[in-house]
C-alpha cells in the first residue's frame, strides 16, 4: 500500500524540486555552512532544515563534517553533473528548434 505524502527523493532532480533545498544548494555553492547559518534566513524551522539536509546527504549532493560540536555542510558539485547533462540536452534541443524556425522564417518572409 503506497504511503501518503511526498514521493521519496532518490536523485538530484528530487533535490532541486523543492524550493527550500534549492535555496540550501545556493547557499552551499558559496562555501561550507553550519546548519544554524543555513536555517537563519529560511522561513522554516532549524529542524525542517536538518531534515532537508539529511535527505540531501542521502542523495549525495552534499557532504557533512564535524568540527567540535558543529556540523558543517558542503556542496558536492560533481553530484550535480547529471542535472548539467540534462540541461545541456535541453539546450541543444531548443537551439536546434530555434535554428530551424529561423531558417523557416528567412525562407518564408
Amino acid at each position: 500500500m503506497p504511503s501518503a505524502g511526498a514521493p521519496p527523493v532518490e536523485d538530484v532532480f528530487g533535490v532541486v524540486a523543492h524550493p527550500i533545498r534549492r535555496r540550501l544548494l545556493e547557499e552551499l555553492a558559496a562555501g561550507d555552512r553550519r546548519v544554524s547559518d543555513l536555517a537563519a534566513p529560511l522561513p522554516v524551522s532549524r529542524s525542517a532544515v536538518s531534515q532537508h539536509l539529511r535527505l540531501m546527504l542521502g542523495v549525495g549532493v552534499i557532504s557533512e563534517r564535524r568540527q567540535g560540536r558543529e556540523r558543517y555542510y558542503a556542496l558536492r558539485r560533481n553530484r550535480l553533473a547529471e542535472l548539467d547533462r540534462w540541461l545541456a540536452r535541453l539546450d541543444r534541443f531548443w537551439a536546434g528548434r530555434l535554428d530551424r524556425l529561423g531558417a523557416h522564417l528567412d525562407a518564408n518572409p
